[in-house]
């Protein structure tokens, strides 16, 4: 039996290798972190900071009550914009919480 296997690019096969794998998840969510100051923009990102993403659900720390109020009626647009980045229910809830950690 002989088997005819066409070389892959390095990218393709590494992509095959983390497809569902826990380091993949690792990779999403560390993504989905550093691209907050991206997607809300330099003005909110001064005032907030993704901690965790977990299952779909982005918690994010805010300076004040009133900066959660605030980004809580704008987080189907946020959520949009991580969709367009990221891929549909990446970001599918985005959780505001008060204070410093």
């Amino acid at each position: 039996m002989t088997h005819s296997k066409q070389p892959q690019p390095l990218g393709k096969v590494l992509e095959n290798f983390l497809r569902g794998s826990a380091l993949q998840e690792g990779l999403e969510r560390q993504g989905a972190l550093t691209a907050w100051p991206e997607i809300v923009g330099p003005e909110i990102a001064a005032h907030s900071w993704a901690e965790a993403l977990q299952d779909g659900v982005l918690r994010v720390r805010v300076e004040s009550s009133v900066w959660a109020q605030e980004l809580a009626m704008l987080e189907r647009r946020i959520i949009a914009e991580f969709e367009s980045r990221m891929g549909q229910g990446s970001v599918r809830e985005i959780r505001f919480h008060s204070g410093h950690s």
